[in-house]
């Protein structure tokens, strides 16, 4: 395991051992595989500088993704009310990523397998109370989510777990519900901006098939970035074909019917990750990462309740849960 900050909170159970950072995002920074040791999360390859950042350091950027940058460590994030490049939400200027995943939580309660905890957001009058909890080999993420005013709410909600480490270290096999992909309108890569295909067969700009269930063994620079979507039912699996080791997330589809889907194969040579990064994040999604018809399904009607729950299971070859 990586090394966590003190403050961190750390649950296991014999099959999981998890970290979670209540000061920033109550993201969850680390799952490790007891039977194995095995490390699922994704890390930065800045995150002691990271730490040094949210431990105080200065930021030099004025820039909302520069700041969100200059402490993300990886791990799991919540992006909320805002997912994505910065933008006005019911008047609010809500930067990169939103508030959610950069606010302090409070901590309400802590056991060995389970933490409560609570966000009552500034851009929005909406009030979050997370339930972590590990059961077997899977960690549930709860989200019970409550519009505190008498105005109807439309905002942003998605789910950021980004994979690499021991899971990462071989080439994979990448199985969803999904029936379609979108490649990002906004991003230049091997694929066209905006062009859509039927899960999980691509056609490259240099007109070459590509298999979207694999995710290249180290030493291949690529890189995907759009959306999955027509979900037969909401779910994905990705499999390191030589250890076995898989992660498989399942989610609430009626919230959050996208899956944004970011592979990062050491492709980017600028900022922010210079051939650095190899990783994977699919994320469960209440809208399309960009493009003209990019809109939230995700509304609160005023004082209206709402509870999101995506969970995270680490298998192996032949393993159910």
């Amino acid at each position: 395991m990586t090394a966590l900050p003190s403050h961190a909170i750390v649950l296991r159970n014999r099959e999981l051992t998890v970290a979670v950072d209540p000061r920033r995002g109550a993201e969850v920074l680390s799952v490790v595989d007891n039977d194995s040791g095995s490390e699922v999360m994704w890390s930065t390859p800045t995150r002691e500088r990271a730490e040094q950042v949210l431990a105080g350091a200065p930021v030099v950027s004025t820039d909302s993704f520069a700041n969100f940058f200059a402490g993300y460590r990886g791990g799991w994030q919540t992006l909320s009310p805002n997912a994505g490049a910065p933008r006005l939400v019911h008047g609010a200027p809500v930067g990169f990523h939103g508030e959610v995943a950069m606010s302090a939580w409070t901590v309400a309660e802590v056991g060995d397998h389970f933490a409560i905890l609570s966000l009552a957001l500034l851009s929005l009058p909406v009030r979050i109370e997370r339930d972590v909890r590990l059961s077997g080999n899977t960690l549930r993420v709860q989200d019970r989510l409550t519009n505190l005013s008498t105005q109807a709410l439309e905002f942003d909600y998605v789910q950021h777990p980004a994979f690499g480490a021991d899971l990462l270290t071989d080439e994979c096999r990448i199985e969803t519900g999904a029936r379609r992909f979108t490649a990002d309108p906004e991003t230049t890569g091997p694929l066209a901006a905006g062009a859509e295909f039927g899960w999980p067969n691509a056609t490259t700009i240099e007109g070459e098939a590509l298999d979207l269930r694999v995710l290249r063994a180290p030493g291949s620079a690529h890189l995907v970035f759009g959306w999955l979507s027509d979900f037969d039912r909401p779910w994905y699996r990705v499999t390191n074909t030589r250890t076995g080791l898989a992660v498989e997330v399942e989610w609430d589809a009626e919230h959050l019917p996208f899956a944004w889907f970011w592979e990062e194969l050491n492709y980017s040579e600028d900022y922010p990750w210079f051939g650095r990064a190899r990783v994977i994040a699919i994320e469960p999604a209440s809208t399309q990462t960009s493009g003209p018809h990019r809109r939230s399904v995700l509304a609160l009607a005023p004082e209206q309740t709402t509870t999101i729950t995506t969970s995270l299971s680490v298998l192996h070859s032949g393993a159910t849960h």
